[in-house]
């Protein structure tokens, strides 16, 4: 099982490296498709190995876990529970064979939030996944139809707004019509397809978009893009593809614009 081990790109580079990693310790032999199965994960302190390590709540949990096929076409958010051996556990059923990627989200006490990412395979029937390659500025989802208002091309290494606009029947809703979500406006997650790289941000709103997400891409990449949202009580989640080029493409062909700090 491959496991890899980074930080979220936007916390100081001078704090020290965490010792913690999320570890799967049970669940992940013998995953099939269309049976259930318990993951059972467990921070472990590389210096003090066998001491539970206690985990900071943030936007309303201790864990949050992102579950997503490797051609990025189904997503899952979920909170694992915790045990009182420390360990963290949550009961998952996969609708379709092939890799899955697994990034645990959390916060050891002490320490910088911190995403880990684990591999999984699940067996059993196979399904012919949609091709998520090409640009999605527009999703709808439960009779929402949301927009990407970009009025720049997204570039690697710059500061990035995402506005979204949203409409139902006809009627642009606006911040006062967003329900709290985790403790933010709404979730964002982002996955690059080529080195599967991950952003967790919390979006905000103002008088014209009720969700403006704000982040850096780290490389130029096809990111898939999961909004996470309530209106009325209910949870939606609307899915993108966004194209994220060089910053020194962009120049050259007159599209991109410096930013000075």
């Amino acid at each position: 099982m491959e496991m890899n081990h980074h930080h979220h790109g936007h916390h100081k580079q001078y704090e020290q490296p965490s010792p913690v990693v999320m570890k799967l310790i049970a669940g992940a032999a013998g995953l099939m498709t269309g049976e259930n199965a318990r993951l059972v994960f467990r921070p472990v302190n590389s210096h003090h190995p066998e001491a539970s390590v206690p985990l900071s709540i943030q936007h309303e949990a201790e864990f949050h876990l992102i579950i997503v096929d490797s051609q990025l076409t189904s997503f899952g958010h979920l909170h694992p529970q915790r045990a009182a051996d420390g360990n963290y556990f949550i009961d998952v059923t996969f609708n379709h064979a092939g890799q899955y990627l697994v990034y645990a989200d959390y916060q050891a006490e002490g320490y910088t939030p911190q995403t880990d990412r684990l591999t999984l395979l699940v067996e059993g029937r196979e399904q012919q996944g949609a091709d998520e390659t090409n640009e999605k500025l527009s999703a709808v989802t439960d009779g929402l139809y949301l927009a990407v208002a970009a009025t720049a091309p997204f570039v690697a290494g710059a500061e990035s707004h995402i506005p979204v606009t949203i409409t139902k029947d006809g009627k642009t809703l606006n911040a006062a019509d967003i329900d709290p979500y985790l403790g933010a406006v709404a979730h964002i997650i982002l996955i690059g397809r080529e080195d599967k790289d991950f952003l967790h941000i919390h979006p905000m709103s103002d008088s014209q978009f009720p969700i403006i997400g704000h982040t850096m891409f780290p490389k130029a990449d096809i990111y898939r893009m999961w909004i996470q949202f309530k209106t009325e009580g209910v949870l939606h989640t609307a899915n993108f593809t966004l194209h994220v080029g060089n910053a020194a493409a962009e120049v050259a062909t007159g599209h991109g614009h410096h930013h000075h700090h």
